[in-house]
């Protein structure tokens, strides 16, 4: 069974930390500096393994070269995610190619790409980009992320995207660090939680929560917007090269992060592009 969710909330009007539509933050003119830049990530095929960068072109629909491909699956009429389909962390991809499991290359502007990608994966799929996708695209995800046969939810893509929600994920090292210090019998590893932005940051587990409804700057030129704490799909948990599966993650982000179960890091809308760049100033903006 399919069942469809959309995000909601409330306003953020007056400082207080109840969460707003996606995109309305809080003004305010004092400034907090809460971390540094550690590190910059893109991913350019959905749910493959990505890019670790020195900087990244923030635009106003998120981080330049970041899923500007996909597979669609033909069938379901789906974008395909790991979230279902768990073999697709096992290749990686570069600006230029997909990279499979057993080392073969295939050109993402290669005319053959989707039946190759197809014959890889057992089901056939298309290699688009999202201006090929139809309107209305939608991934799919379940709620009970350690059960691959739970029921299963639609999740429309942002418009023109092939993103999961906003266009921009953070996490800090306060959170990674915490949850590895309270949990060290888990794999905490940042690629289980593929974000663009590491911000390295004293304090609390899950400080970064506390950005929802408030604009973050980054560097000299990049304000984003902090919109919602980050829902966890199955993704954590899977095994990824390198990385063992971890079904048990699932439980620690809930025990760890009682206030907000199964969340850890940001979800962050853009209000000034620009390029953010390892090292650069992150100042909370309440």
């Amino acid at each position: 069974m399919v069942g469809h969710w959309k995000p909601s909330g409330t306003v953020c009007s007056t400082g207080s930390l109840t969460r707003p539509r996606l995109g309305v933050v809080c003004q305010d003119r004092s400034v907090t500096t809460v971390g540094t830049v550690q590190s910059c990530h893109r991913y350019p095929v959905k749910s493959m393994q990505g890019l670790a960068v020195d900087e990244v072109a923030i635009g106003p629909t998120g981080v330049a070269g970041d899923r500007t491909h996909g597979l669609l699956d033909v069938e379901r009429e789906r974008l395909l995610s790991a979230k279902r389909v768990s073999a697709l962390l096992e290749a990686s991809a570069t600006d230029e190619a997909v990279i499979l499991p057993d080392g073969s290359s295939i050109a993402l502007d290669d005319p053959e790409a989707s039946a190759r990608l197809s014959e890889w994966l057992g089901r056939e799929v298309e290699l688009a980009r999202p201006a090929e996708a139809a309107p209305g695209l939608a991934y799919e995800m379940t709620f009970d992320p350690p059960n691959d046969d739970a029921e299963l939810f639609d999740i429309p893509v942002p418009a023109g995207t092939f993103l999961d929600l906003a266009a921009v994920h953070l996490v800090t090292t306060a959170t990674l660090d915490g949850c590895a210090s309270a949990r060290p019998d888990l794999d905490w590893d940042v690629r289980r939680f593929r974000p663009n932005l590491v911000v390295a940051a004293e304090g609390e587990p899950f400080l970064e929560q506390g950005w929802e409804g408030h604009r973050v700057g980054i560097g000299d030129e990049v304000v984003l917007a902090g919109i919602m704490p980050t829902v966890r799909c199955a993704m954590p948990l899977r095994a990824q090269p390198g990385l063992e599966p971890q079904p048990g993650l699932f439980k620690a982000m809930s025990e760890l992060n009682a206030a907000i179960p199964n969340h850890l890091g940001i979800y962050a809308s853009v209000e000034t592009p620009g390029t953010v760049r390892v090292g650069d100033r992150v100042t909370l903006l309440v």
